[in-house]
C-alpha cells in the first residue's frame, strides 16, 4: 500500500507550515507595497518585508519538511502501511514532472525574491536614513546638526563605518559579539 503525499500532509505541524506559508507571502507583497506606497521612508517596513517575512516563508516550508519526515517515519513504524526509505520520483510521470517543476520554480523564485530583498537590506543599512533616524535614535542632536552641516554630501558609512561588504562585516552585528 502506498502513502500519498496529501495523506502525509496530514498533521498539525505540516498544517501550521501550509497555514504560515499561506500567510509569509502576502505578508512580503503587503509590506513592500507599504514601503512603495508610503510617503516617509520608515526603515522599521523595510527590515519587515526584506529580512523578517521572507524568514517565516523559510520557516513554513521547515515545518511542512519537518511534517512530512515526522508522518513518514510513523508510517514506516506501521506494519499495515509500507513505505520506501526513500521518495520514489519517476519523471516520466506526467504528474510528478509538472509537480518537480512547479517546486523547481518556487525555489528559484523565492532564491531570486531573497536576494534581491537582501541586498535591498544592505543598501539600506549603508543610507543616512537607517544611520540617523533608525539605528542611532539616541543620537538625535547629532544627526540633526549632521543634516545642517556640510557633512551632509557625505554618507555616515564612509567615515564611521567604510563602504563595502567587508566593512559591513568589521562594524555590523557580527563585531558585536566577536568583541
Amino acid at each position: 500500500m502506498r502513502v500519498s503525499l496529501r495523506l502525509m500532509m496530514r498533521n498539525r505541524l505540516s498544517l501550521a507550515g501550509v497555514a504560515l506559508g499561506l500567510v509569509s507571502p502576502g505578508n512580503i507583497v503587503l509590506f513592500t507595497l507599504i514601503d512603495f506606497v508610503s510617503g516617509s521612508a520608515s526603515p522599521y517596513v523595510g527590515i519587515l518585508a526584506d529580512r523578517v517575512a521572507p524568514a517565516f516563508l523559510i520557516l513554513a516550508l521547515l515545518l511542512i519538511g519537518g511534517g512530512l519526515w515526522r508522518e513518514r517515519r510513523l508510517k514506516a513504524v506501521d506494519v499495515l502501511a509500507e513505505v520506501s526509505p526513500l521518495p520514489r520520483i519517476d519523471l516520466n510521470d506526467a504528474r510528478q514532472r509538472s509537480a518537480a517543476l512547479g517546486c523547481f520554480g518556487f525555489w528559484v523564485l523565492l532564491l531570486v525574491v531573497s536576494m534581491a530583498g537582501s541586498y535591498k537590506s544592505y543598501q539600506y543599512t549603508d543610507s543616512v536614513q537607517f544611520c540617523g533616524p533608525a539605528c542611532h535614535a539616541a543620537m538625535h542632536p547629532e544627526y540633526t546638526a549632521y543634516r545642517l552641516s556640510p557633512h551632509a554630501r557625505v554618507t555616515c558609512v564612509e567615515c564611521h563605518v567604510g563602504a563595502g561588504a567587508t566593512w559591513y562585516v568589521k562594524s555590523g552585528p557580527v563585531a558585536l559579539f566577536m568583541g
